[in-house]
């Protein structure tokens, strides 16, 4: 079985490709997998070191007013139809599938033209242009969230599977990881990160609480790739903090942590709740219909997570709803477990089948 798999732009179009794309492994003998994203993108570093067969086409988001930029995207998505064309010609896949981002609009575009069977796959509750756009062609549509079926016009296409997950979120903790870490066992861990970009409002709160932590907990802090080395420069040191530009190994710092903060993206929501973390969520304020604040809320109102606003965010009221959690053992454990209700188990198999069944038509 051959598939082409494209996604790109965020980890949140990334790593649902990625979970689909393990499940077939697990599934499928002989699988041969090729990913196409942008050249340069997010997706091309992590889908390569990943050991996945990686090629670029040219994409560019398309901005809603009339400027000298949509003429440029109008001029770049153009070439790339080409290119995915020249792609998909060379290697004949058995099926496309498609999780988001500008790259996959070209992709699938052309390849249902050429009656290949494809498939795309929503993960937030509110779709992206792409994948609004896409629903006219593909032969199934795949969302993560009941309230996302109303965005679309061809209600047959659509099924609620839910959001995949990578299978490789199982990390069993060892001594060194904590001395790798430079942390002790004996006190809470927070795993605080904006997003695959990072966040400048999330960065700009952990600045200030270097001023108030004392030990009560550790803090290990995801800034961003093009943020870290002025945030390096701004904060004083604190021996309770730990700074990263990037998170690799997620699973590690998953696993490690007593409590996560993060924004409420589809797919970070997914993990949380499928290892059972207590949270801290803190919606971007940009996306699409406000959708991140309303993820959020579904977990507040489950008791799973506390939700602070971008515009209540400070240092001070970062520090006082993490010590509220940290330092009520049970509370913590019951967050967790709430959390994990949230999970659905059954994701990957459930898309594995559809794209299973698909390409044999």
């Amino acid at each position: 079985m051959r598939i082409i798999v494209s996604g790109g732009g965020t980890g949140g179009h990334i790593y649902p490709a990625i979970a689909i794309i393990q499940e077939l492994k697990n599934r499928v003998k002989d699988l041969e997998v090729l990913y196409v994203g942008t050249n340069g993108g997010l997706e091309e570093d992590i889908v390569t070191n990943l050991g996945i067969d990686f090629k670029s086409i040219s994409s560019m988001g398309i901005p809603r007013k009339v400027s000298s930029k949509l003429f440029k995207s109008i001029v770049k998505n153009f070439k790339g139809l080409g290119e995915a064309k020249k792609i998909i010609k060379e290697f004949k896949p058995d099926i496309v599938i498609g999780t988001g981002g500008y790259v996959c609009a070209a992709v699938l575009y052309k390849a249902s033209k050429m009656k290949i069977p494809t498939v795309v796959h929503e993960s937030n509750s509110y779709p992206g242009m792409a994948n609004k756009f896409l629903s006219k062609y593909v032969d199934r549509v795949l969302i993560s969230y009941e309230e996302c079926r109303k965005y679309f016009k061809y209600q047959n296409k659509i099924i609620n599977t839910g959001n995949p997950i990578r299978n490789n979120f199982i990390y069993n903790v060892t001594d060194k990881d904590y001395k790798d870490l430079n942390i002790k066992k004996n006190i809470p861990v927070v795993f605080s990160f904006g997003g695959s970009n990072g966040s400048y409002y999330l960065n700009e709160a952990v600045k200030g609480l270097s001023s108030l932590m004392d030990g009560k907990f550790y803090l290990l802090h995801a800034t961003g790739k093009k943020n870290y080395e002025d945030m390096k420069k701004e904060m004083p040191d604190n021996e309770y903090i730990r700074l990263f530009p990037y998170i690799d190994d997620i699973q590690k710092f998953y696993a490690i942590s007593d409590l996560i903060i993060a924004s409420s993206g589809a797919m970070t929501l997914t993990e949380i709740s499928s290892l059972k973390k207590a949270s801290i969520l803190i919606p971007k304020g940009y996306t699409t219909e406000n959708h991140q604040q309303y993820n959020a809320k579904t977990y507040k109102d489950n008791g799973a997570s506390e939700m602070i606003l971008e515009k209540d965010l400070n240092f001070r009221s970062l520090y006082d709803s993490i010590i509220n959690i940290v330092s009520d053992k049970e509370k913590l454990k019951l967050m967790g477990e709430n959390a994990g209700k949230l999970s659905n188990k059954n994701v990957s198999k459930q898309i594995a089948d559809i794209i299973i069944e698909l390409s044999k038509k």
